[in-house]
């Protein structure tokens, strides 16, 4: 009896070994696999590392020279105020109203999407649709637009509200599928509509989710709104793409500058306002 205990023990520590012999080696495999298949993409895309180190002094050159040396740095902000901060407020509008207009239609869809609200081929078809907005990036909304409506701001509030309608959108369809359903089915018993269900039930469960969501897509469209002027639609990426172009580097670090404090200060208001509302101490108490 002790040998056969023995020997099934053995048995079992075997089979454990070779089970783990197994998962080590296919996890060695996937490792190498990756590897091989980063390093092949990278010298597809002509990622050279030599290359790159001969020629690192061009961009410290640049960088202490030009981007942030002090003086010439202060002087060139002093110079491009004038047109840098009416940018700069230009692109906080161009997000503002952006997030505004897109807010709405990503309410109406982001109910609409969620599983636990519409049936399956009302659900199934606008998630899809959101899906399909959100595959566009805001650069490729942002060159429709200017068809539409010329160059300028409005061009880059419509680009950036077609990406409020599909992130927000599918965020807000999540955070509905997350509901506890024992408020919903009380006041459906009680012979209530879907949308006074919805009213009643649905929507003050997720009210604060919604209002967390829509501050921090506000700073998402903060930081897009900066490169929109790039393509002509508007902001304080004109002004950026211009100084590239004409490789004043100076000028260039004066617009980061500006944008950093663009999009640092929409970050703390964001912060404030999610205070005021308690947004962080509900999540804290999660």
């Amino acid at each position: 009896m002790a040998e056969r205990g023995g020997s099934a023990v053995d048995e079992e520590f075997e089979r454990v070994q070779r089970r783990w012999r197994r998962r080590t080696a296919r996890n060695a495999i996937t490792g190498v696999a990756l590897l091989v298949g980063i390093v092949a993409t990278a010298r597809w895309l002509g990622f050279d590392l030599a290359y790159l180190y001969a020629h690192r002094g061009n961009l410290r050159a640049i960088l202490l020279e030009e981007m942030l040396a002090p003086g010439p740095l202060f002087d060139q902000l002093a110079a491009d105020a004038p047109r840098l901060l009416p940018a700069a407020a230009e692109t906080l509008a161009i997000a503002a109203v952006g997030t505004a207009i897109g807010l709405p239609l990503a309410f109406g869809f982001g109910v609409l999407a969620a599983s636990n609200v519409t049936p399956s081929y009302v659900h199934d078809s606008v998630r899809l649709f959101l899906g399909s907005v959100r595959a566009i990036p805001s650069m490729v909304y942002a060159l429709l637009f200017v068809v539409l409506a010329g160059l300028g701001p409005v061009a880059g509030a419509l680009a950036i509200a077609a990406g409020t309608v599909g992130d927000l959108g599918r965020l807000f369809a999540d955070e509905m599928e997350e509901i506890d359903r024992l408020p919903v089915e009380a006041v459906s018993s009680t012979g209530a509509s879907l949308l006074a269900t919805t009213s009643a039930a649905r929507l003050p469960q997720v009210s604060t989710a919604y209002l967390a969501w829509t501050l921090f897509y506000l700073e998402i469209n903060a930081r897009k709104s900066t490169v929109l002027g790039i393509v002509g639609a508007g902001g304080i990426g004109y002004p950026l793409i211009m100084a590239f172009r004409a490789r004043n580097y100076t000028r260039v670090m004066a617009a980061i500058v500006v944008i950093l404090g663009l999009v640092v200060g929409v970050e703390l208001l964001a912060n404030r306002l999610r205070a005021r509302f308690g947004l962080d101490h509900r999540r804290s108490d999660e």
